[in-house]
């Protein structure tokens, strides 16, 4: 992924340029600045229509990164560049060790009570560092589509979730372990990474060492696993539920939005959902643009696991 720029008049804010604003005990900003979006920051993926602000940290702050990616929601931990990525009140925010990004928001006032707030959370974490503990698992996402290649598509639910392409999402988004389908075959390796750490605890590299599971043994999916034997069909999605998760986006979707996402998440191209719901390619295209926007993402497959998450397909 590659490293969201500071503007060059963010990295020239001072302290004793009247930003400064202390917010906490530890942690907070300066050097705030509201601007459209250029084609290179897309922390969240949304329209760049939308405002992005950006500030500068008064201390480094990637000692809390791991922390951070134990506690926050949707967090992403990278290490080149280091920064992490999450999401906190409905927001995305992407944090450097010495600078941040939020996006969206509407306007400066807007922004600094985010940032506000953000930095109590955050000082928060750092008052309760030692009751949690760190989480320095490097994000490696795989794509849902290719997990989904590994699954047995009856939506038998055996594994806890509602579909097949859940199941993947999850995976995908490392919030289950493959273990969970008992159809999926065993590995062929596996490679564990160990952290390497400096005198300070500092994470300074990792080390990667195969494993061969011939030698070892089968794992709990084992190589002779076959496919499930009955086709079932998918379980109905409650429309409660798919209401309420609707809701919660700052811009809900429409039910055409709503109709195309929910084909869109099969792996359907547009030509293909234009013919099935009858309307022009054109029409599909502007649905999708609509739906990215509205959920934050930025291609089908991140689509489709916010789809698969809550319970729509």
């Amino acid at each position: 992924m590659q490293m969201y720029p500071i503007t060059k008049e963010l990295q020239r804010a001072k302290k004793d340029q009247g930003f400064l604003e202390t917010v906490g005990p530890e942690f907070s900003f300066h050097g705030l600045s509201v601007h459209f979006r250029g084609p290179n920051f897309k922390p969240g993926g949304l329209s760049e229509k939308d405002m992005m602000a950006s500030f500068l940290f008064n201390r480094e702050v990637s000692s809390l990164f791991p922390y951070l990616n134990a506690v926050a929601e949707r967090a992403e931990l990278h290490q080149t560049p280091r920064f992490i990525r999450f999401r906190h009140e409905n927001r995305f925010c992407v944090f450097y060790p010495q600078a941040g990004l939020v996006t969206p928001v509407d306007d400066r006032a807007q922004a600094r009570s985010f940032l506000d707030r953000l930095m109590a959370f955050l000082n928060d974490i750092y008052t309760r560092r030692h009751e949690i503990t760190p989480n320095h698992r490097l994000h490696r996402r795989v794509s849902v589509l290719d997990i989904l290649k590994l699954l047995p598509k009856t939506n038998c639910g055996q594994c806890g979730y509602n579909s097949c392409m859940a199941f993947a999402a999850a995976l995908s988004l490392q919030e289950s372990v493959p273990e969970g389908c008992p159809y999926m075959r065993s590995p062929l390796g596996e490679q564990a990474i160990y952290p390497v750490y400096d005198a300070k605890g500092n994470l300074v590299s990792t080390v990667a060492i195969n494993i061969n599971t011939a030698k070892i043994g089968p794992l709990q999916n084992g190589p002779d696993a076959s496919p499930h034997p009955d086709s079932e069909a998918p379980l109905e999605m409650d429309p409660e539920d798919v209401e309420a998760a609707n809701m919660s986006l700052p811009t809900p979707l429409t039910p055409r939005e709503l109709e195309v996402l929910c084909i869109l998440a099969e792996g359907t191209s547009n030509n293909e959902i234009s013919h099935m719901l009858n309307i022009s390619p054109h029409t599909v295209k502007s649905h999708i643009i609509h739906i990215f926007n509205k959920l934050g993402v930025n291609d089908r497959t991140q689509a489709a696991v916010w789809a698969a998450r809550h319970n729509l397909i």
